[in-house]
């Protein structure tokens, strides 16, 4: 059976998502300083029209986002027009048979081990056919829209007014309200006037809901461990002493923000500060094209300078505030750095000194509309002109789908997530035929079938990233997409007590309330390493047979035929956390101590490169297929062979710390009793800290046989 045939009998490609229907809404006047103007219609009225939409052919399958409505309210109409951009998740050829041989690829059993694919191999066998691509892409250039996609050919990224919007999905958009969230959504169900193959769309409902999980803390160590520290106490070093510190090799982060890349940016004044070598930091364009007959309707070429929106992001400033919605933001003015995405690549870079870090960062600036004129420029708006720019971590898919195009990095590491429940209807179906199937699956998928190890962040608020329109907390143990997709390695947290020169003090704990309090001793966004059992995602083949410690999780001893999360852990707990250099070119910047498992997630793709770098150098390890014979696909695979037995002579007590003290319970606040049922550390696999941390040089002499100190 060829990669081609490949169907799974468990299930088959999600079902045929095509919607029909015409329609469109209409606006006049300004936009208004306070949304809830003049309101058109009632709140009872919205959500009616919203549940009703009785159209020739609306389906359960096509996502938009309208579980997000659900529980909000709406404020009322949009006055004038203004740009805007959306990303159109396309029907695949075999959705599941995707996600199945990304598995495969992976899994050392299989006969498709290591067996990876390139962009345009996914896109043939697996994504929406040419044909697909180009008919959708001409029905929304109907409408005056400009269309960007892929060669993988799961997405299209769209870019135009927000009234050409309302009439390619026959709809009107105005003013939602959830919690302290004013954003832009449909009043009714979306729709297309023609047969089009449309899985899923992401944007139309416009709050983002993926949060970053860094930490930045006041007090604990004075700067924060220097990455010397850090390789010694986690045995980068030992890698190092063979000469593997990831030359040649290219590792890759999901952008949240701006980051500095000048002489004076953060990367070499940590380098400076620290006297420690660090790799070359380039940010990577993220450009899609239009599918047309000029590249064989792939979507691939130089030709057009700005395809379906995305455009060369503006430079880094100074710190600014920018203004509060619904006032557009301005980001030629201002564009302050991001912390998370300084976190993200200062561990990279200072940790794997020798590879090339890629970071992905987009940008969509729309276009600007004259809200008397009608007239549109290109940004920036001048007076008069409305844009709603998105950037970063708002369009994180559009990078994700530039990665998978490149197909450059060989590990790459997402400082993000939300909880399960904020990405039902979303990114990927919660319930029927069609669960655990959507954008974010795909896009994951396609990564580890091309070989790419991704490393997600588990999240930072304990056995509990499930939270309402409202901010509060939901009352039940959840977990964090995208750590617990199956196609990624979710990564947690430790506590680790260190000297000067990276000599452990004690024992290596989970990051948990226990450990420093919380950080800071809040609940939101500080309480420790995210794990549990996924409710979305069945349990992946190498987790088959995985049970936690007994007695040590009361509602779940065992993972129950789901996924559990995390799968290892590294240095997260801010009291024990990385030196963070922030705004160093600017006015404000220094240096202190951070954390979150966004400092997890960059460390285990920084050691990734490192064992990468060995296989490439071993001729019995480098016999990967697909152009790029070091990779080893999802991690995963190898990480749950060593917990089975052994590798290369080397045991899992040999490879992994094994964490056996801290739990994850979270507290939702002072006073309030802590949400049971989960987790706590233990022998062997758990669901805080998963197998345990893995050690750099122990990890290259496992996969690889090449022995090191």
């Amino acid at each position: 059976m060829n990669a081609r045939d490949f169907r799974p009998a468990a299930a088959l490609a999600l079902a045929a998502a095509f919607v029909t229907g015409c329609g469109g809404g209409s606006h006049g006047g300004a936009l208004p300083t306070d949304p809830g103007a003049a309101a058109g219609m009632s709140q009872a009225q919205a959500q009616t029209a919203l549940s009703t939409y009785a159209g020739p052919s609306t389906l359960a399958n096509f996502t938009w986002g309208k579980e997000t409505l659900r529980t909000a309210t709406y404020v009322g109409p949009v006055h004038g027009d203004m740009g805007m951009s959306v990303s159109v998740a396309l029907k695949l050829q075999n959705e599941r048979g995707l996600m199945q041989y990304a598995q495969e690829a992976s899994s050392p059993k299989s006969a498709f081990y290591r067996k990876f694919l390139t962009p345009a191999e996914i896109g043939a066998r697996y994504g929406a056919t040419a044909s697909d691509v180009a008919a959708t892409a001409k029905y929304f250039n109907g409408y005056h829209i400009s269309v960007g996609t892929w060669p993988q050919h799961l997405t299209l990224t769209l870019a135009g007014r927000l009234t050409s919007f309302e009439k390619a999905f026959g709809t009107t958009i105005g003013w939602w309200r959830a919690g302290k969230t004013t954003f832009l959504a449909p009043v009714q169900a979306p729709h297309v006037a023609v047969a089009l193959p449309i899985a899923g769309v992401v944007g139309l409902v416009q709050p983002h809901f993926m949060h970053p999980y860094i930490i930045r803390m006041s007090r604990g160590n004075t700067i924060g461990y220097s990455p010397q520290m850090l390789a010694n106490g986690f045995d980068y070093s030992g890698a190092y002493s063979k000469g593997y510190n990831g030359t040649g090799i290219n590792i890759g982060i999901i952008g949240t923000g701006p980051i500095d890349t000048s002489a004076n940016g953060d990367v070499p004044t940590l380098s400076k500060l620290f006297k420690a070598r660090v790799a070359t930091v380039t940010v990577a364009q993220v450009r899609a094209q239009p599918a047309s007959g000029q590249n064989n309707n792939t979507g691939t070429g130089a030709f057009d300078p700005n395809p379906g929106g995305l455009a060369s992001p503006p430079p880094v400033t100074d710190t600014c505030s920018l203004p509060p919605f619904p006032t557009p933001p301005d980001y030629t003015t201002c564009n302050p750095e991001d912390g998370e995405a300084q976190l993200d690549t200062e561990q990279q870079a200072s940790l794997a000194p020798g590879a090339n870090v890629l970071f992905y960062f987009a940008y969509n600036p729309a276009i600007c509309v004259n809200t008397t004129t009608g007239n549109e420029t290109a940004p920036p708006c001048g007076a008069g002109e409305v844009t709603y720019p998105l950037i970063g971590i708002q369009i994180a898919d559009d990078e994700i789908q530039q990665a998978i195009a490149d197909n450059k990095v060989d590990a790459v590491s997402l400082s993000y997530g939300l909880g399960e429940n904020g990405g039902c209807g979303y990114y990927y179906s919660c319930s029927g035929s069609g669960q655990g199937t959507g954008i974010g699956p795909d896009e994951f998928a396609a990564l580890a079938a091309e070989g790419i190890a991704v490393f997600a962040s588990s999240g930072d608020t304990g056995n509990q990233s499930c939270f309402d329109n409202f901010g509060n907390p939901l009352p039940t143990p959840c977990v964090s997409y995208p750590a617990s997709d199956p196609s990624v390695v979710g990564v947690g947290g430790v506590n680790a007590p260190m000297d000067t020169t990276g000599k452990l003090l004690g024992q290596i704990a989970a990051w948990a309330y226990q450990s420093t309090q919380g950080g800071s001793g809040n609940f939101n966004n500080d309480v420790g390493s995210g794990g549990g059992v996924s409710q979305v995602f069945p349990t992946p083949v190498w987790q088959q047979g995985v049970t936690t410690p007994a007695g040590s999780n009361p509602a779940s001893p065992q993972l129950n035929g789901y996924r559990g999360v995390p799968d290892i852990a590294l240095m997260a707990d801010p009291f024990t956390g990385p030196a963070l250099v922030f705004n160093s070119a600017f006015s404000d910047g220094g240096v202190g101590p951070s954390g979150g498992t966004s400092a997890a997630a960059p460390e285990s793709a920084a050691e990734w490169a490192l064992v990468e770098q060995a296989c490439k150098a071993t001729p019995s390890c480098a016999t990967a297929s697909g152009g790029h014979p070091e990779r080893l696909g999802n991690p995963n695979g190898i990480f749950y062979k060593i917990y089975a037995g052994s590798l290369n002579g080397l045991s899992y007590n040999d490879v992994f710390y094994d964490v056996l003290y801290g739990q994850n319970q979270a507290n939702s606040g002072p006073g309030a009793p802590p949400i049971t049922g989960c987790c706590t550390s233990g022998k062997g696999y758990d669901l805080v800290t998963g197998l345990g941390v893995p050690f750099g040089g122990h990890l290259v002499q496992a996969i690889t046989g090449q022995v090191t100190p």
